[in-house]
């Protein structure tokens, strides 16, 4: 099977002791605001456009939070991802500060996007290990 290397960014948005996260009810996802680059975009703009379009806030990135590596085979009913593949993902994350906009300007990804405790996060986020960047995240704001 072939492979292909591929990558997407985000960051964490911490207000008031809440972070970001981005609701999809169809496939009750709970997630942290991240995607894929745009042509030649580097990967802290890619994770500043992508966090402003889910959320609708203006973010600023504050702090590198590592990555999440995983691999998976293209599933068949998306065109994005060719089947018969194995793609290699690595996610960076960033800590990040928001700077303006309104979470009721995200766009139509997420049906919501929600400030959520750490504990109800850890409850509801989806991809366990995007709870590991949460946590880190929340250890460096209050680190400072």
């Amino acid at each position: 099977m072939d492979k292909k290397v591929i990558w997407s960014a985000g960051g964490v948005v911490i207000e008031n002791n809440k972070a970001l996260i981005c609701h999809r009810k169809k496939e009750n996802l709970f997630c942290l605001p991240k995607g894929t680059p745009e042509k030649n975009e580097s990967i802290r703009d890619t994770a500043v456009r992508e966090v402003s379009e889910e959320t609708g806030i203006y973010p600023e990135i504050l702090k590198d939070l590592g990555q999440i590596k995983y691999d998976f085979i293209g599933p068949k009913n998306q065109s994005r991802y060719k089947k018969n593949i194995i793609y290699k993902k690595t996610v960076y994350f960033f800590l990040m500060s928001n700077i303006g906009g309104s979470i009721k300007n995200h766009d139509e990804e997420f049906d919501e996007v929600v400030w959520m405790s750490i504990q109800n996060a850890k409850e509801k986020l989806t991809y366990k290990d995007e709870f590991s960047i949460l946590e880190k995240a929340f250890y460096a704001k209050n680190n400072k």
